[in-house]
């Protein structure tokens, strides 16, 4: 079949450029994209690393200085050499201070960098995916683990792992220092905190399902929420608040259930008996050798003021290994997203530049939403002389809109080829079509920004003169009445504008873009006869020597175009001239009957 038709900050957290390839490529799993935190900002890593082992050490100082307090004071008494020592727990627990800070400063800033990268590498790879992604996967999923998500694969670096490491260094101190003060001392860490260890890890296991359900729970609330917000006029205006408001209660209630049941577990936190056993078992040898050898007040004293200070410690591990585990959780599920295999990848080569000056050609195309979605359209064989003025017409769901989406790349055939000239429209770079091509959406969307911004969104270095033209050519004069003209911001997707303002704003973004090709998806459906007819003007001349196709129901629109087609069902069943389907289409015959009521008489 052939058819003639037309178609900001501090420098240290300066956001990255785009990357220039995805992280999927380059780190190959989830695990090495969750641990690349340490070849990220190597220097900060290794210096936190060293400094922590200092740090460990010296908070275990004032411990054994205590001990060498308690035995000068029983031997000598208030001494010099008692004050000295005093001083020098002063000393070592200000060091200790400084160094913990410089720990805790060099590990946040390479963790925040971290959340900062894997942000924005989440949002490089997710805005390359194809409209098929969107299509299965649900926008607030996608939301709550770009903030929540990733949050928690930062805290799963600082504080967790600092503070694992710091746990690990300390006990490993401590099993050092007793092997220094007493054999017996350090036989019962060396049984017990291996053994305390595992009761720890195995602790971790029990809640780590439970945060990991805890995550999915957070995003089915963020989910109803945005859906709730987004729909708020639906809501209202069929009274259904209390209906959203019970819904949100369940959710909220299924949530705080998992909470409780988490805190619940930890409040009976069963390893922390193992350190007091320890420090039970070390307290009475302790007492029994200090009977009969006074001389032994020092290693007594040292050894109780170092397990007391592992109590710290006791609280600190457990809830480090379970905040790893949940961040390693959350890498998994973000990862499965990023690596989402693409139906229709975008495999074209960069610097491939159709003529737009070309005829465009459907040769047997089909194309389907999903592999188990009925086809949106069937077996498309026309070709768009360049220049051409078209009119597409058709049924709801009849494949109008996916027609123009096809043309935008925006989805890739399923079956079949488009060609621009001789050149396949998917061997030529996504971005590069749409320079070629800008459309006008039938449902406009808006940003929430300025009226100037999103009139320049398709082209950000426009002059003001430049903005002001296009406002002008969409006949968007209602702007200068705005509180402050083009910079007045519109609220998001636009809420305070009406339906015409805003597609006279997208119309204006268009007409600013100055495709090769114009899309128009009933763009003026929302616009009045006077207003219509002036922006008519105005895109008459914005189609002059450009390939035009229009999704429309405006009868001027179908007697001024030089083809019409007419969609039903995802296959073209009529196609020509308004003059020649008049005559020869009884389905056309009866749309144009109708024609009349649906622009109010004005022709």
């Amino acid at each position: 079949m052939h058819v003639t038709q037309n178609s900001v900050e501090d420098a240290s957290f300066k956001p990255k450029m785009r990357v220039t390839s995805l992280p999927v490529e380059r780190y190959k799993s989830a695990t090495r994209w969750y641990l690349s935190f340490f070849w990220r900002s190597p220097g900060l890593v290794s210096l936190s690393l060293i400094l922590s082992i200092i740090s460990s050490g010296l908070t275990l100082a004032p411990s054994i200085l205590i001990g060498v307090a308690f035995e000068i004071l029983t031997l000598e008494g208030f001494s010099n050499s008692f004050i000295l020592v005093i001083l020098g727990i002063i000393i070592v627990a200000i060091l200790g201070f400084i160094f913990t800070f410089v720990v805790n400063y060099s590990w946040t800033i390479a963790a925040f960098k971290f959340e900062r990268d894997a942000r924005q590498e989440f949002f490089d790879t997710i805005q390359d995916k194809s409209m098929t992604f969107f299509d299965e996967i649900d926008s607030s999923v996608l939301l709550s683990m770009a903030m929540n998500e990733i949050s928690q694969m930062r805290m799963g670096i600082n504080p967790s792992l600092r503070m694992l490491v710091n746990s690990m260094m300390t006990m490993m101190l401590t099993m050092v220092s007793f092997y220094a003060f007493n054999q017996y001392y350090f036989l019962i860490v060396l049984i017990g905190f291996p053994i305390y260890l595992i009761m720890v890890i195995r602790y971790a296991s029990i809640i780590g399902p439970i945060r990991e359900e805890l995550a999915t729970r957070l995003g089915i609330v963020t989910r109803d929420s945005q859906e709730i917000f987004r729909g708020i006029e639906v809501v209202r205006s069929f009274n259904q608040e209390d209906k959203e408001n019970k819904r949100f209660i369940l959710g909220s209630k299924r949530y705080a259930e998992m909470v409780i049941k988490e805190g619940r577990l930890s409040a009976f936190f069963w390893p922390a008996i193992i350190l007091i056993v320890i420090t039970g078992i070390i307290f009475g040898l302790g007492l029994i050798n200090l009977g009969t050898d006074p001389s032994t007040i020092a290693v007594f004293a040292s050894s109780v003021s170092i397990l007391l200070s592992l109590q710290f410690v006791n609280f600190m591990l457990p809830m480090s290994i379970l905040n790893i585990r949940a961040g390693k959780a959350n890498a998994d599920r973000i990862w499965e997203k990023m690596s989402w295999k693409d139906p229709i990848p975008d495999l074209s080569q960069e610097g491939v530049t159709p003529d737009w000056k070309q005829d465009i050609t459907f040769d047997h195309v089909s194309f389907q939403y999903g592999s188990n979605s009925k086809y949106a359209l069937k077996d498309i064989n026309l070709t768009i002389p360049a220049g051409s003025r078209v009119a597409v017409i058709g049924g709801p769901g009849s494949g109008k809109s996916t027609f123009l989406k096809l043309l935008l790349r925006l989805y890739d055939p399923t079956d079949g080829k488009i060609l621009v000239g001789q050149t396949q429209l998917t061997d030529i770079p996504a971005k590069e079509v749409r320079k070629g091509v800008a459309g006008v959406e039938q449902e406009v969307f808006l940003f929430s920004a300025s009226v100037k911004e999103n009139i320049a969104f398709a082209k950000p270095h426009a002059s003001d003169e430049e903005i002001r033209k296009a406002a002008e050519l969409a006949q968007a004069k209602f702007i200068e009445k705005l509180p402050k003209g083009f910079d007045t911001k519109i609220g998001e997707r636009g809420s305070k504008l009406s339906g015409g303002q805003r597609q006279r704003i997208a119309i204006a973004r268009a007409i600013l873009a100055d495709p090769k090709i114009l899309l128009l998806d009933d763009s003026a459906s929302a616009i009045d006869s006077k207003t219509e007819l002036l922006l008519r003007q105005a895109l008459d001349k914005l189609m002059e020597n450009r390939t035009s196709i229009v999704v429309t129901q405006r009868l001027r629109t179908l007697i001024e175009s030089d083809f019409i087609v007419l969609f039903d069902k995802g296959t073209i069943c009529a196609f020509g001239t308004h003059t020649e389907l008049l005559k020869t289409c009884p389905q056309y015959q009866i749309i144009f009957k109708n024609l009349p009521e649906v622009i109010g008489g004005q022709f």
